[in-house]
C-alpha cells in the first residue's frame, strides 16, 4: 500500500470513528438525563429530577415522528386543550358549520437563543368525494408561527368550515395535512370522514391555541 492510499485509508477510519462517536453521543443523551434523574430521586430531590426528566423528554420528542392525534368533530369550537364537546356523529345538516379539533405532538421547538424558542406549524385542508377526487383544497389553511419564552408542549388545533350556502348532500372526506416547517420534510396526513361535504363552501379559520 503506497503512502497516498495509506493516508486515504486512515482518513476514512478517522471519519468512521468520529461518526460512530457522534451517533453514540446522541443515542446516550436522553439516557444521561434519565440516569441523573434516577440518582436525584434516590436522594429525594424530586424537583431537580423533574427538570432532568423534562430535558430528556425534549430530546426524545425531537427524535419522534410528528403526530396529529385526537382529531375529532366537535359541537362547537374547543375552548382549551382537551376541553371540547365531542360531536356524537359525523352526520351534518345542510348549512351547518363544521368544527374540528386535534392535538399536535412531537413538533419542533427550535431554540433561537437562551430561553427563547420558535414553533412553526402549517396545515393544508382538502375535501374529497367518496372516490377520493379533490373537490376543494386550501394550502396553509393554518399558518401558526410563534416565538415564546416557554417550550409550549400542549398545542391544540381548531378548524372551522362554514357553509355559506347549503352543501350538496353526499359522502365526503376531510383530509388534513399537518406540517412542521422545522424541518420541511416532516408532515403527517390525517383523514376525517363525514357524510356531508362541499364543492364550493367558504373556509374560515384554522388556528392553534396553547393550553
Amino acid at each position: 500500500m503506497n503512502l497516498r492510499k495509506k493516508i486515504i485509508f486512515l482518513g476514512l477510519i478517522s471519519i468512521f470513528i468520529i461518526t460512530a462517536m457522534a451517533m453514540f453521543s446522541f443515542a446516550s443523551e436522553e439516557k444521561d438525563y434519565i440516569n441523573r434523574a434516577l440518582k436525584l430521586i434516590d436522594k429525594e430531590k424530586y424537583n431537580e429530577a423533574v427538570k432532568e426528566l423534562e430535558e430528556g423528554l425534549m430530546v426524545v420528542r425531537s427524535k419522534a415522528d410528528l403526530e396529529f392525534v385526537n382529531v375529532v368533530f366537535t359541537d362547537e369550537e374547543a375552548w382549551e386543550f382537551g376541553m371540547y364537546n365531542l360531536r356524537e356523529n359525523a352526520t351534518f345538516a345542510q348549512g351547518e358549520t363544521f368544527f374540528m379539533y386535534g392535538e399536535a405532538r412531537n413538533y419542533t421547538i427550535k431554540e433561537i437563543k437562551k430561553d427563547l424558542y420558535e414553533i412553526y406549524l402549517k396545515e393544508d385542508m382538502y375535501i374529497l368525494d367518496k372516490n377520493n377526487n379533490v373537490l376543494f383544497k386550501q394550502e396553509d389553511f393554518l399558518d401558526y408561527h410563534i416565538t415564546s419564552h416557554s417550550k409550549n408542549l400542549d398545542l391544540f388545533i381548531t378548524n372551522t368550515l362554514t357553509q355559506t350556502s347549503p352543501f350538496p348532500v353526499g359522502d365526503y372526506k376531510f383530509l388534513l395535512v399537518l406540517k412542521d416547517v422545522f424541518p420541511m420534510d416532516s408532515e403527517l396526513v390525517v383523514h376525517l370522514h363525514t357524510l356531508l361535504g362541499t364543492e364550493n363552501g367558504s373556509v374560515c379559520g384554522g388556528h392553534v391555541m396553547q393550553a
